[in-house]
Order: C-alpha cells, then structure tokens, then sequence
C-alpha cells in the first residue's frame, strides 16, 4: 500500500531561498526560482501514479508535493470554527482530536523550489524539477527500466531518495504499468464514492473533519464487480478536493475501491473555507483538463466508463469529453444526489438540467440512478 511520511508537530518556516522561491512563483517569475534540496524536517507526499506507453517507452507522470511539517497557524482557532459549525460539544474530545488532526492538512505551508529524486524499481532514478507555486513537482518522463520491465498491470514501487538524518521515511508510492487497449473508469470522488453532502456547507465539514470516510453504499461491491466484469481496467478517481486531502482520501479508496490513481486539484488553500471554493468553484474546467490528457493522450485507445454524481458538474464535463473524443467514451452514470439540501438538489437533479447537459449524445449512452442497483447488468452489456 503506498505511503506517506507523517512528522510530529514543529516549526516549519521558509529560509531565505524558500522565501525568495515563492515570491518569484507568486510573481510568475518560477523561471527565477532557486531550487533547492530536501531539508531534514520536511514533510514530502510522493503520489501514486500511472504508467502508459509512448513511443514504444513507458511514461509516467511522477507527482510529490513538500510542506513544512507543522507550520499551521492558529490550529486552535479553526478546530473551534469547524467545531462551532457542526455543533462539536466541548466534552467530546475523541472528536475534537479527529477534527484537530485533519485541520493540520489545511494549515501546513507548502514549499516551492524543492527538488526529489526517485528511485524505480527495476529501474533508475528520476529527477523531478523543483516544486512550484502550490508545493507540488510534476511532470511526464519516461520511466528507466535497467531490465526488462515488469508485466502489464503490474505495480512497481517507488521511492524518495532522502538525505542522511532525514526524520521520518521512508517515502513511497506505487505506480501502475497500464497496456494501451482495454477499458478505463474514470470516477469522481465525493458524493459518487463516498459521503461527502457538498451541498451542505455544515455536512460538508462534518464528513471531512469529524467523521471516518464512509463510501457510498453499494458503491464498493460494485466497483469490485465492474472490475472483473472489464478485466481489471484502468481505474482513475478524479475529485475537486485540494491535494491537501491526499494522504487521507489515498487511504479511503484502497480501502475500499480498486486500485487506482486518485487526481486531486493542484491547489494547497491552507483554509477550512478554501474546501467550499475548491469543490465548487471552476470544477468544469479542471475536471474537462484532466480527462483530456487521460482520454486524449496517456490512453487514448481505452475504452471508458465515466461515472459521477449531481452536486457538481459531472453531467457537463462528461458530455464535453464524450463530444470532444468521439468513440472513447461508451457509458456515462451520474448519480442523483438527494436529501442534503432541496433547494439545491431541485435545480441540481432536474431532468431539464440532464437533457441540456447530454444534448446530442445518445440516449444509450447516459443514465441517472438513485440507487447504484440501478447499473446491474450495464457493465455485461457493454462487453457484448
């Protein structure tokens, strides 16, 4: 399973160069940036990822992200907001701890201009360029196998290469090798997978600081069903939700989903209020990019499931991605997300919304559900 490096509390502040890395970033001056190695407190997330082929090589995009272990400000201050929020009794404790630990991924400061090498298994050492603006490095390469590499869905280890008297490691991920042909799920995250009520600002806080992940019933049986009913496709799970939610929703889908690469948005909002705006503001368009360089470019010959929710713009994006690669896309599944907020849900789930939203897309194609029941049987008719 892969990991993530987790320190104790301290004092995390940028030094000078740091300091100067992130003005110029800021300034969108990076080309000025001034990289710099891994310093021993450190906390590095290096992130799972996919291989594909290209050229006859195997690509993939290497993805770590570099924060100040425990350089929140104020902790004390937003338990108590989110506290106040969803109505936490001061004499619950086992829940103030839970919301105080979560709290800390939003707080942390991020590091620009930090560098990483990483180890392949069965392979050489990949040098990923400083991190940028929001603390995270990434970029494709092609990956350097010495030997003969590893079979077709196969997952190969992958490791930070970290200095002496680094304090905590060591730092891992798992990257998948993924054939050109077969199938693809793309799947959004919150409120499709798992309960997240994104609607409700309360409910909102409520599942992401004070309550364990709970997924969506039903949904777990039946991605384990869809993947041996498509013979173990390519699983992507795309959500709006800041990176600073990876370690915690990582673990949430192994637990409970196939394996696959979860993609989270680029963005460290350092905020409990920077959640709402990150998934609802400008979903639509993150989500339509990150499609486009799976469907477009890593697999661009896989056939694809794409399967989302109601509370955000699923129906929009996927029906853009559908037009935009005709043929890739073969099922879309939205669920309709119901008794979270009805004033929400009225404009949300109305059939006049699904008809503008999959305009000139067969009818076939698309579907909503209530209940994830509904989809029985679909995954045997698209093998036919």
């Amino acid at each position: 399973m892969p990991t993530v490096s987790v320190h104790a509390p301290g004092a995390g502040e940028d030094s000078w160069k740091d300091l100067w890395n992130r003005l110029t970033s800021n300034a969108g001056l990076g080309f000025l940036n001034w990289p710099t190695n891994i310093d021993a407190d450190d906390l590095i997330w290096l992130h799972a990822t996919t291989a594909f082929r290209r050229d006859d090589r195997w690509w993939a995009e290497f993805n770590a992200s570099f924060f100040h272990h425990a350089s929140g400000q104020h902790k004390a201050n937003v338990v108590a907001e989110v506290a106040s929020a969803i109505g936490l009794t001061d004499d619950d404790k086992e829940t103030r701890d839970l919301v105080a630990k979560r709290v800390e991924l939003f707080l942390r400061k991020t590091i620009v201009g930090r560098k990483l090498n990483v180890q392949i298994q069965h392979g050489g050492v990949v040098p990923l360029p400083p991190s940028g603006s929001s603390g995270i490095s990434a970029k494709e390469l092609p990956i350097p196998f010495t030997s003969t590499p590893p079979e077709p869905s196969s997952i190969v280890k992958l490791s930070a290469l970290l200095p002496p008297g680094f304090k905590t490691g060591p730092i891992e991920t798992d990257m998948k090798l993924v054939e050109p042909e077969g199938w693809a799920v793309i799947s959004d995250i919150d409120d499709t997978v798992k309960v997240t009520h994104t609607l409700s600002f309360k409910d909102l806080l409520l599942h992401t600081f004070a309550e364990p992940p709970c997924p969506t019933p039903g949904f777990p049986d039946f991605y384990k069903h869809l993947d041996q009913v498509l013979d173990q496709p390519a699983w992507f799970y795309i959500s709006a939700s800041p990176y600073n939610l990876y370690p915690f929703l990582l673990a949430f889908l192994r637990t409970f989903y196939p394996y696959g690469e979860p993609i989270l948005r680029d963005m460290s909002w350092m905020s409990v209020a920077g959640l709402a705006a990150s998934v609802s503001t400008g979903t639509r368009e993150y989500k339509t990019m990150e499609m486009r360089r799976l469907v477009g470019q890593w697999l661009p010959q896989r056939r694809y499931i794409c399967i989302g929710d109601s509370t955000q713009t699923d129906p929009e994006a996927y029906a853009e991605i559908f037009k935009a690669f005709p043929g890739a896309i073969k099922a879309i599944w939205i669920r309709v997300v119901t008794g979270v907020s009805p004033a929400e849900e009225a404009k949300k789930n109305s059939a006049d919304r699904f008809e503008k939203a999959f305009d000139g897309i067969p009818k076939e194609i698309w579907k909503t559900f209530h209940d994830v029941a509904e989809l029985a049987g679909l995954a045997e008719g698209l093998k036919l």
